[in-house]
């Protein structure tokens, strides 16, 4: 097996425990090293991790000959910059979520790594946890039946601190919905395939923004599986919670607290399952990357699967019906 080297292009929180460990702890994988716009900070970064080398520029780390596949850890202001950088450098490439500001950004980015020949992966980590793969294997499994239908519940303070990049749509390409909540449209995908059209209301309510924080969507799926999602994001009362029902049960869970149960409730009672997953939540993901490039099986958030999320979230945060 080839050991596959990493790259890596920033190195803020993301990082820290969730994916930046992953590209050392996975097997037949190593960090060759990382830069960051503020070269100080790079270096804090290998020496408390105790791994790779800190470049001077984007410019020097893709110039190295070793470096198979870069991961892009930075605001997605900066995406499609820095990935049509790796495409033409000869790189795969790992791109946080979402993939790109916009859904023409998007395409670009693809355009560009079908030209280099190289693969393009975005950052959608979930679909590899056991959390969600134990859930697409009870799905599977057939003991809540056929699955007609699905309900999202996501109800969330207000951002407190409004000066953080997240809040601030030129760089995070948008607003909650469109950096954080894809990742629940894009299991939705994983599990149900893609959506073959939507319906969408949206509102301001309770602030002065010109920005919505009230959203319903009802999904019509491939496979004629219907869904609804409501978000709200000016709750006092905050919930998190998906269930998708079976002609025989029911499937609920929270999205995105991962140490809560699964429950299951179906013919034979009600069962709560627990399943435990790396503090390096990326770890699984990384390793599933590293595999496919050495030719062992797959990761499914590849860069098509994360344009048809990105279809859905930039054309509802980009309209201007309310």
């Amino acid at each position: 097996m080839q050991t596959i080297t990493w790259g890596m292009i920033g190195c803020g929180d993301v990082t820290e425990v969730k994916n930046g460990p992953g590209l050392y702890l996975a097997e037949n994988s190593k960090l060759k090293g990382l830069t960051n716009r503020t070269k100080s900070k790079a270096v804090d970064w290998t020496n408390r991790h105790q791994q790779g080398i800190v470049y001077d520029s984007v410019e020097e780390l893709l110039k190295d000959d070793e470096i198979d596949i870069v991961y892009i850890a930075v605001t997605p202001d900066k995406h499609m910059e820095y990935a049509i950088q790796c495409a033409k450098a000869g790189k795969h490439c790992l791109i946080e979520k979402p993939l790109a500001m916009t859904y023409e950004e998007g395409l670009a980015i693809k355009e560009a790594f079908l030209a280099a020949g190289k693969k393009a992966y975005v950052a959608f980590y979930r679909r590899s946890l056991n959390r969600f793969l134990k859930i697409k294997e009870i799905l599977n499994s057939g003991k809540i039946g056929q699955v007609s239908q699905f309900h999202i519940h996501r109800y969330v303070n207000p951002i407190a601190d409004t000066s953080a990049w997240r809040a601030i749509p030129e760089i995070s390409g948008g607003n909650v919905f469109t950096e954080t909540d894809i990742h629940i449209l894009d299991y939705m995908d994983e599990l149900f395939g893609e959506v073959k059209q939507f319906q969408f209301m949206k509102n301001r309510i309770g602030n002065n923004s010109n920005d919505f924080n009230s959203l319903v969507i009802n999904f019509q799926y491939e496979n004629n599986i219907y869904g609804t999602g409501n978000w709200c994001y000016n709750a006092l009362i905050t919930r998190d919670q998906v269930d998708i029902i079976g002609e025989r049960g029911m499937i609920s869970f929270d999205f995105f607290h991962n140490d809560a149960p699964i429950i299951l409730e179906a013919k034979e009672g009600r069962e709560e399952i627990v399943t435990r997953d790396s503090i390096h939540v990326g770890l699984a993901m990384e390793q599933a990357i590293v595999n496919e490039i050495n030719g062992i099986g797959n990761f499914p958030g590849n860069i098509d699967a994360a344009l048809r999320t990105l279809k859905i979230t930039d054309s509802i945060y980009q309209s201007k019906s309310w």
